[in-house]
């Protein structure tokens, strides 16, 4: 598997279904051209022939509030991050069922990412999403928690029906 900045000469004449209809349109109304995020694709080969999911980076922030004030402290916003039907629930090949799924790796690869964006061009405290309900235990499992009391985020991120959740680098 590889993880590689989506360009339209890789996604020509590729077809990516998730089963979220609102993620689909993305993938095909906006996902190359959308100015607010960087987009990415994980690939089952090196050939590029096998979309396995997608995922787009963002800038972001997380509003902390601490009596009358509130300070807005610096996250990497995973704006989309989706598996195309054929891979979603699926075993990594050569691994266990115990030792993780394409969901896994492909998140995994994004982390390892994040981290490099972090440390060599733009400095984060988190990492924050909007997990569909669904996903919420996938997104728990890998180290994310679901927002606290004292956090919100920036009033242009919230999606209806979504959980914001972060996780700290």
């Amino acid at each position: 598997m590889i993880c590689s900045q989506a360009t339209p000469e890789d996604l020509d004449q590729i077809s990516f279904h998730c089963g979220h209809a609102g993620i689909n349109d993305y993938f095909r109304e906006k996902f190359l051209w959308d100015e607010d995020a960087v987009p990415y694709c994980f690939w089952a080969d090196a050939e590029k022939t096998e979309l396995v999911g997608i995922a787009a980076l963002s800038c972001s922030g997380i509003v902390i509030h601490s009596g009358s004030h509130f300070h807005l402290t610096p996250a990497i916003e995973i704006k989309i991050f989706a598996l195309d039907e054929t891979y979603q629930h699926q075993v990594f090949p050569n691994s266990g069922e115990d030792q993780g799924h394409w969901s896994d790796y492909c998140l995994y690869y994004l982390i390892q990412l994040i981290y490099t964006i972090v440390e060599t061009q733009c400095g984060a405290n988190h990492i924050v999403l909007y997990s569909v309900p669904e996903a919420v235990t996938f997104y728990q499992r890998h180290g994310f928690d679901s927002f606290v009391e004292l956090m919100e985020m920036p009033s242009n991120r919230f999606i209806e029906g979504c959980i914001p959740m972060y996780l700290n680098l």
